[in-house]
């Protein structure tokens, strides 16, 4: 059987899993419900701002109730979402009950997938996530007593799989992980390229690890992955590995793009790299509305591809274009002033 992608990206044997496959067309809405987590992790990528905090956000912007969580996926166009953290199961409450809201505003297709460590995943909680609507969870089995909670889910209507980080020098435990998975009649197992960040700099570089990949690929990491595939290329059970890379440029491009199709303003334009480009126009004359729109006093956003036009035409005080990121938060990316009559 043909290993299938592109080793820079990402590489897989057989089909990948459904919130793979939304996640790739960048409709995959990011719920983290809570960074509350009873394991510790030395590689742990969540930074400390989340860590151990009760705290919401959806895709990259903090929120503060569940609707939020809604608001952002209709801005984004989801397909589905998927529940992390921390691990979700300490705060199951709001997690069934986002599921339900999800599938009542979405429907049934609307995908979601939830991360757990297995620790606190009981038959009830399961049970619950099943009810609830959960499509597909995902488990890191840190120690081998949490392999008793997949069995347990395969009991319930929802895919199972797992999903661990490729650690250099660990690729035999990987491969007896994996051999277990498939004779329990697990569906697949994902790969994630260890990533090196500034929360888990110390413990990854103390042993020995450092970045080779992308920006935060740690050196080894894409090789372990490769030959465990290798290993596994004539088996049912699919094994994907997913690299940072994929995750730094492509699932996040994807995303905003999704995002600026769905809900770009009709005179903001836009990169390939899924920033959207506005021109800012400071002016005491009022600009008709089909330039744009006013956004505070005597200040109004524009299309940018017509400054040249106005500055021709109006007395203007001051003239910037200004990139940003589509979601919620509008984070600046670059300001060039193009124009201003106000002292620095």
């Amino acid at each position: 059987m043909k290993i299938s992608g592109n080793p820079e990206i990402t590489l897989y044997n057989n089909p990948l899993p459904k919130g793979c496959e939304l996640c790739r067309l960048g409709s995959k809405l990011v719920v983290f419900i809570s960074g509350e987590c009873g394991d510790s992790c030395y590689y742990c990528p969540v930074s400390s701002e989340r860590f151990n905090k009760n705290k919401m956000f959806a895709n990259e912007a903090e929120v503060s109730n569940l609707m939020d969580y809604i608001y952002e996926a209709y801005r984004m166009g989801a397909l589905g979402a998927g529940i992390t953290g921390g691990d979700p199961i300490l705060a199951i409450d709001k997690v069934t009950s986002l599921i339900r809201i999800f599938k009542n505003e979405f429907g049934e297709k609307f995908h979601v997938h939830l991360y757990t460590s297995g620790r606190y995943a009981t038959n009830d909680a399961l049970r619950e996530l099943s009810e609830a609507g959960l499509d597909e969870i995902r488990f890191h089995p840190l120690k081998v007593e949490y392999r008793e909670a997949l069995k347990k889910a395969m009991k319930y209507d929802m895919d199972v799989g797992i999903e661990i980080p490729s650690i250099p020098g660990e690729e035999e435990k990987i491969l007896e992980l994996i051999k277990w998975a498939e004779k329990e009649g697990v569906k697949f197992v994902n790969l994630n390229e260890l990533e090196l960040n500034e929360r888990n700099f110390f413990q990854l570089n103390s042993r020995g690890m450092n970045v080779s990949h992308g920006i935060t690929g740690v050196k080894g990491s894409f090789e372990t992955a490769k030959n465990v595939i290798e290993e596994f290329k004539e088996s049912r059970i699919t094994v994907h590995y997913c690299s940072s890379v994929y995750k730094d440029v492509v699932e996040t491009r994807t995303r905003f793009l999704r995002t600026i199709r769905v809900s770009a303003k009709p005179y903001e334009d836009f990169t390939g790299e899924g920033t959207l480009i506005r021109a800012i126009v400071r002016t005491k004359q009022n600009l008709d509305i089909l330039y744009g729109e006013k956004i505070g006093d005597n200040v109004y956003s524009i299309f940018p591809g017509i400054t040249d036009e106005l500055v021709k035409k109006l007395d203007i005080d001051e003239l910037k274009i200004v990139e940003e990121h589509p979601d919620s938060r509008r984070l600046k990316v670059s300001e060039k002033v193009l124009k201003s009559n106000f002292e620095p």
